[in-house]
């Protein structure tokens, strides 16, 4: 059972980092780097579902590369909390398929994420995903 909030998003925030959401889903799915790359901060830290430590640099590499290749991603079951102003924790699930290293894959993940602002701009600081049953 996730933590209960202590207090509502703000709606700017909020409509912000639902929309960087969205464009997240859909720059990872079309493997679309310049896309990614506006929406990780530039000393991200990922954390992926094998535990490995990966920069935006890193990540980055594995969508322009074709390492990692997505043909299905969804994203569902969203919780927002408003850590302080321009600081967004976001968990969710992620349903995904696709090919990673030649090797093809199912999977399904729940991922924390921290979302920053930075002048008009969110960001992605931080994530971290595991693999769930």
């Amino acid at each position: 059972m996730p933590p209960a909030s202590t207090a509502r998003p703000s709606p700017e925030a909020l409509r912000a980092v639902e929309a960087g959401e969205r464009r997240l889903r859909d720059a990872a799915l079309a493997g679309d780097v310049a896309a990614l790359d506006a929406l990780l901060a530039e000393d991200l830290v990922f954390i992926d579902r094998a535990g490995q430590i990966l920069g935006k640099q890193q990540d980055l590499d594995l969508h322009r590369s074709g390492a990692l290749r997505l043909t299905r991603l969804e994203f569902s079951d969203y919780r927002f909390h408003e850590l302080a102003e321009g600081v967004m924790l976001v968990w969710l699930r992620a349903d995904a398929e696709g090919r990673s290293a030649g090797q093809p894959f199912v999977a399904a993940l729940r991922f924390t994420r921290v979302w920053t602002r930075k002048g008009a701009s969110w960001r992605i600081a931080s994530m971290h995903a595991s693999a769930i049953g």
